[in-house]
């Protein structure tokens, strides 16, 4: 027969034992120490000052003073003296301060595995949970964090009409979602009561196309703290924004087409352009106008103060003006510089052929005749505004052909006029302007 049991070493009373009340006793002591055991901490190293039958210790690795040598004993105080018990595999201690529960694995005191959690009803980690929420933490902070690569963070719907979204809220009231609510966009939407919410951006699902009320209703939309989308007051856009009305004064900055419907005052009778409008504020700003037919440009300038929009004014630029021979700015339309060996076209390409056919006398062909409105030809002077060469024209037009004679500058007396003399050259540097018709003026 053994002295002591199997598991707890409890002893066993002896046959024909003398004083059989001291073994059962001991027996005892034990039971009441092992059994609901209570720790009063674990990975204790130093006895306490004060101790009271009853109380036990789950001793580290390295005791002291009293617990020195017995490493991962159990240290029960009984009867005025420290007892030792070794633990087995298996035991369960419950820690007195947060009454946590330990098991002895033969190494150490553990938590209790809890198999699989799977299929729960819920987890409350702080906090309770409820039917809605399965899964409740009350805490400073949730960590999600990766196994060795990346992590993400999924939320799955049933269907198209359900909702898959991430809501904050204030004292449990809503106050911003962003996810896929109703539909299968991606929305982010913003309230300031629960109740009514605005849908900032909306993530088409289909195209990845951005709108919402933070993003411009259209391209002529000057909503404040909306972002611009392409196209918007004609940046980046192929074909800008129609505008309705070019006299409108509230229109913003930008580029936009006018077309047949536009209304307002045009600087011409053509209302197909292009027009730039730049603001400095509600009541002053300019535009620029582009006609589509003879590229000419205009601006105009609107001044509330003033009483509204000035009139058109027309652009003076290298297409539509040229420098004479006498360094003098005129308007163009097609333009040929007739030297003594040959032509320029200084503005407009003009395919004529040029043929000397003697001293003072040139002839230009394939050309139109000479503008109707305006100044027609412009004489080189000498710097006291007399003419080096008397000029004279005549246009054949059937054979789309100019001829152009100079000669010396001779006083008609009878007349009172001047007069072309005998024929001389072009003087050497310097040319003869002549000013062609307009190719759709001659063409009416």
């Amino acid at each position: 027969m053994q002295d002591v049991s199997a598991r707890l070493s409890l002893p066993y009373i002896q046959p024909s034992q003398a004083q059989k009340h001291v073994t059962h006793n001991e027996a005892i002591a034990q039971l009441d120490l092992l059994v609901q055991m209570v720790v009063e901490a674990f990975d204790a190293q130093t006895p306490p000052a004060t101790v009271t039958d009853g109380e036990i210790w789950a001793l580290g690795a390295a005791p002291t003073d009293a617990w020195a040598g017995q490493a991962d004993m159990l240290a029960a105080w009984d009867n005025g003296g420290w007892r030792f018990i070794t633990p087995q595999a298996g035991w369960r201690a419950v820690a007195r301060d947060d009454f946590s529960l330990r098991v002895w694995t033969g190494t150490g005191w553990a938590l209790p595995g809890t198999g699989p959690l799977t299929q729960l009803d819920g987890v409350g980690i702080g906090t309770d949970f409820d039917a809605v929420n399965a899964l409740a933490v009350a805490a400073d902070a949730t960590l999600l964090s990766h196994a060795g690569a990346g992590h993400q963070l999924k939320l799955n719907k049933a269907g198209v009409g359900d909702t898959a979204s991430l809501l904050f809220q204030t004292g449990f009231s809503g106050r911003a979602e962003m996810g896929t609510a109703g539909t299968d966009d991606f929305e982010i939407k913003v309230s300031a009561d629960g109740a009514s919410w605005a849908t900032g951006l909306r993530l088409d699902a289909a195209t990845g196309q951005i709108t919402g009320e933070a993003v411009m209703s259209g391209p002529t939309d000057t909503t404040a703290g909306r972002l611009m989308a392409n196209g918007a007051h004609g940046l980046g856009s192929v074909t800008p924004p129609l505008l309705d009305d070019i006299d409108a004064t509230a229109t913003a900055t930008g580029l936009f087409r006018t077309g047949g419907t536009t209304a307002g005052t045009f600087p011409t009778g053509q209302k197909f352009g292009h027009l730039f409008v730049s603001r400095y504020g509600p009541s002053d700003g300019v535009q620029m106008f582009w006609n589509v037919v003879d590229e000419a440009m205009y601006q105009r300038r609107y001044r509330a103060a003033s009483g509204g929009w000035q009139s058109w004014r027309k652009v003076w630029d290298s297409g539509n003006t040229t420098v004479d021979a006498n360094g003098f700015v005129k308007p163009a339309s097609p333009i040929l510089r007739l030297s003594r060996d040959g032509i320029e076209a200084p503005v407009i390409p003009v395919d004529a052929q040029f043929t000397r056919k003697g001293s003072g006398h040139y002839t230009l062909g394939n050309v139109y005749p000479l503008a109707t409105t305006g100044w027609q030809i412009e004489v080189p002077q000498d710097h006291n505004g007399n003419r080096l060469v008397f000029v004279s024209t005549d246009y054949n037009s059937a054979e789309r052909v100019l001829t152009v004679r100079t000669g010396t500058v001779v006083w008609d007396g009878a007349q009172g006029v001047w007069a072309g003399g005998a024929p001389v050259d072009i003087p050497d540097g310097r040319w003869v302007d002549i000013r062609l018709a307009d190719p759709e003026a001659a063409a009416d």
